[in-house]
């Protein structure tokens, strides 16, 4: 059981205040771990972190549940002797901070590039100063083939995690799709146009991404730490490839909305459509439970597939009545709507 394996360790969650970092500290709040270290720069973001805690503290769980168990800790990952304090007496980091829109990265190169990069760096060096066991990298599907400043950046991230995995510290990397939901993705921004009752904005009719539910991506990263040994590349099995064009089509439908579907253009480092891997990589790919994986150190003694696989949001679309089913099942967009526009879909 996952809530066992967790029992008395220290874990470090960074990026704390995003989606997928909230989201983590409250899957592992329910773990028996001994303390989870929240690290974030955004100190709004933090407060309203500890404010959904404690208010689930009061509705769902044991009063004493969180009691001593969760610090708050202001901090940016690009300075060294901040990620030296965060990581003393830490068995495990997840890594989650990043620059992570494409456009902003295009505009602000070298802040994406001190952050995803240099900021990387610098935690994992302090993590292996402090003796930290396990190191899991939250990647994304755009470190694959990339042709912008993000994707760049966190494919150089990547190999600076992979690099410092040795029999001491185990470094493992997961990349992720598109977490349906999160601050800044096309969900919140669809509703929030039909909320305003403003025509749909879609880039091109043909572009796919690739889609999971915070819930889901969250659980993934937990069970990624009960398997990863070090060197490891994993993915997310079992992702929705969508195509953006039929997103915006299933919600006019859910919300009986009939303005139109505006098309604009990609923007400068977007791609019509996604791959989770390399090519060279695919024949080599190993399945456990929901998860896909390579050891780069050990390719072809892990080799389940004997035809090459290509993991690209181009294939195998849901449909229409897919998509709708997906949403209203898995995402409750209607039950969550206004969460969902107010950025606070984690809760």
């Amino acid at each position: 059981m996952i809530k066992n394996n967790f029992k008395d360790k220290t874990i470090l969650i960074t990026g704390a205040s995003g989606s997928i970092g909230s989201a983590l500290v409250k899957k592992f709040l329910k773990t028996k771990c001994k303390v989870v270290r929240a690290l974030s720069n955004d100190e709004n973001g933090m407060f309203y972190l500890s404010r959904q805690i404690e208010e689930a503290n009061i509705l769902n769980f044991n009063k004493n549940m969180y009691k001593n168990r969760i610090r708050y800790l202001i901090g940016d990952v690009r300075d060294y002797k901040r990620n030296l304090q965060a990581c003393s007496g830490v068995d495990i980091v997840v890594h989650a901070a990043a620059m992570k829109h494409v456009d902003i990265c295009e505009y602000n190169k070298e802040e994406a590039k001190k952050t995803n990069i240099h900021g990387t760096n610098a935690l994992i060096k302090a993590a292996a100063k402090n003796k930290v066991k396990f190191f899991l990298f939250i990647s994304t599907d755009k470190a694959v083939d990339p042709n912008s400043v993000m994707g760049k950046s966190k494919l150089d991230a990547e190999k600076i995690v992979l690099k410092n995995n040795n029999k001491y510290m185990k470094c493992s990397s997961i990349r992720f799709g598109n977490v349906i939901g999160s601050r800044g993705s096309v969900l919140p921004f669809f509703l929030k146009q039909i909320k305003n009752k403003k025509e749909l904005f879609v880039t091109d009719k043909r572009a796919t991404r690739f889609f999971t539910t915070i819930n889901y991506a969250s659980n993934e990263v937990l069970n990624t730490i009960q398997i990863m040994r070090g060197n490891e590349l994993f993915l997310i099995n079992n992702m929705k490839s969508i195509k953006i064009f039929d997103l915006a089509n299933a919600l006019k439908k859910i919300f009986n909305y009939s303005k139109n579907i505006k098309f604009t253009k990609l923007k400068k480092g977007e791609k019509l459509h996604e791959s989770l891997i390399e090519d060279k990589y695919n024949r080599y790919l190993k399945k456990e439970k929901n998860l896909i994986f390579i050891n780069l150190t050990n390719k072809k003694n892990l080799s389940d597939n004997k035809k090459k696989i290509k993991y690209n949001s181009e294939n195998k679309n849901l449909r229409l009545n897919q998509i709708i089913k997906f949403l209203i099942k898995e995402v409750q967009v209607k039950k969550h709507y206004e969460a969902i526009i107010n950025d606070n879909f984690n809760i």
